[in-house]
């Protein structure tokens, strides 16, 4: 098969054309009604020369037509790119840029209330431009339809200049920005969206009273209304929703929802009402809220007062105290209170005033399911002793063991080029029974490797990815340190202090690597890497 054979003229010219399309204006703008122009800087990909060219200015401004304060779901929007600055045909360039030989295309980016690009092209019709003049591309068009409700943001993607340099195929320069640039417009969108809501809900187990995190796409600024939901959609009630922080904004909704504490025990789906429109969860588990009471004190003589208090009971509800003796119930020893929006209880006035009492039961309102029973002990003078039994739990020590004592890295062969030895830390035990509430730390620290010889390599380049294993039952939670150089001081693995309490047996270890230099001088090179706890 032949091939055209491509003349140096040709592929310098092209450079030239190439070295110039790269330093071509585009501007992002501000969010206003008029969109001023702003700089960003761009950086192209010669493709014919597999060359980068260096960052440089670019400026173009956005324009939308029809453009108006609101639009509505459903409307279509023409996009155009629109070039504030061009730039010149480098004036170093064997030959300028042929008449109609330069097409634009590129892309805008959508966020906000829709997601993705708007691809827009121009048209290959441009005044040839001579070294030095400045090349006159077209502004690039294209058009999207509104889908969602919200704020849609158009910002400036990349760009593509294909230039016929009478090469036999376009030569192309790809452009894209350096850093994301500003937000150049942004349109108001109102109206339902065309899309279906999604609704996701986490975590997929709570008790009842606790909060699910809801998020979702594709929903209007009407009204929400979440509700709970039988396991196949059927059967749901708004009641059993007992708050939500719900919100949507640039069509997508976050928030919580609390769970009723009056809610059994089940799975469920939470739905959420906006507008016309709803959207079903996943399956969500609902663990029964369980009911607890605790007595104050729990035992004493005829006449002592007990406060009652408790967790769990639904809010609003009045609930009972009985004292209890045997299987009876004894309505002339009771109390009562009404449980708070929480399911909290306290009831403070309850007058054990007779020596049959056995217990106490708590009770919402005549429901036995829902009874709890707590012992209590009249105490009688002369027939109760009592004897203060202590016992101390004495701290124990921070201490570290390591498995051997020698680390042997890789060997490497000098070849002219940078390499790296590498290896592992042998595992270092981290013994914490000092049963307070204090964190540790474990660092280490290198010195320089030497080889007896006069060569070193220095002990920043001796770099680890710590690794760290929290025993079985160890109060605290330990975490490895970050990768990167030891040199003098690095963190291996840390636990962070606790007041409710530290302690445990851990495994700290670590991948090693130490960066050889090219031309680095040969022999055993050896160092010391130490380890402290503090």
């Amino acid at each position: 098969m032949s091939r055209a054979r491509r003349s140096p003229r040709k592929v310098l010219a092209a450079a030239g054309v190439l070295a110039m399309v790269g330093t071509t204006g585009l501007a992002a703008f501000a969010p206003s009604a008029q969109a001023d122009p702003v700089d960003y800087s761009s950086k192209c990909y010669l493709e014919l020369l597999d060359q980068w060219l260096d960052p440089a200015d670019v400026q173009m401004d956005i324009q939308v037509s029809p453009e108006k304060p609101t639009y509505s779901v459903g409307d279509k929007v023409s996009v155009t790119w629109h070039w504030v600055k061009r730039s010149k045909v480098p004036a170093d360039a064997i030959q300028g840029v042929g008449e109609d030989k330069a097409l634009p295309r590129g892309e805008v980016l959508l966020s906000g209330a829709q997601t993705g690009s708007v691809p827009i092209e121009g048209e290959r019709k441009n005044p040839a431009a001579a070294q030095g003049e400045e090349l006159k591309l077209t502004d690039m068009k294209g058009e999207i339809t509104l889908t969602q409700p919200g704020s849609l943001d158009l910002t400036p993607g990349k760009y593509t200049t294909y230039v016929d340099a009478g090469v036999g195929s376009d030569v192309t320069t790809a452009c894209a920005p350096v850093n994301p640039p500003a937000v150049s417009r942004t349109l108001k969108v109102e109206g339902q969206g065309t899309q279906a809501p999604t609704l996701t809900a986490t975590p997929g187990e709570v008790s009842a009273g606790g909060t699910i995190a809801l998020t979702g796409d594709n929903w209007s600024t009407a009204s929400l209304q979440p509700e709970l939901c039988a396991a196949d959609g059927t059967a749901c009630d708004p009641a059993e929703i007992s708050a939500n922080t719900l919100a949507v904004a640039d069509g997508k909704l976050s928030g919580n929802v609390t769970v009723a504490l009056t809610v059994p025990t089940g799975d469920y789906k939470v739905k959420v009402r906006n507008g016309g429109s709803e959207a079903l969860s996943g399956v969500v588990k609902v663990d029964a809220s369980v009911r607890t009471a605790s007595l104050s004190p729990d035992h004493g003589p005829v006449g002592t007062t007990v406060t009652v208090t408790g967790t769990g009971w639904a809010p609003g509800a009045w609930v009972s105290a009985y004292g209890m003796a045997g299987d009876f119930q004894d309505d002339e020893v009771s109390a009562y209170g009404q449980a708070g929006a929480d399911g909290s209880l306290t009831i403070p006035d309850l007058v054990v005033s007779k020596d049959s009492v056995t217990a106490i039961k708590v009770i919402a309102g005549t429901d036995e399911s829902t009874a709890v029973q707590k012992p209590f002990r009249v105490t009688i003078p002369g027939r109760d002793l009592e004897q203060t039994v202590t016992g101390g739990v004495l701290p124990g020590t921070l201490t570290i063991a390591q498995e051997a004592a020698g680390i042997k890295l890789t060997d490497i062969t000098v070849n002219g080029q940078a390499q790296n030895m590498t290896g592992a830390l042998n595992p270092v035990t981290v013994k914490d029974y000092r049963g307070g509430a204090t964190g540790w730390t474990l660092t280490g620290s290198v010195s320089d490797f030497t080889n007896g010889n006069g060569g070193k390599i220095t002990g920043d380049k001796f770099t680890w990815t710590p690794r760290i294993t929290n025993g079985e039952g160890s109060p605290s939670t330990a975490v490895a340190g970050s990768t990167g150089p030891i040199g003098t001081g690095a963190t291996l693995a840390s636990a962070p202090p606790a007041a409710t309490g530290t302690g445990g047996t851990f495994t700290a270890d670590a991948d090693l690597s130490l960066a050889v230099p090219a031309y680095q001088q040969i022999g055993t090179y050896s160092a010391t890497l130490t380890l402290s706890i503090s």
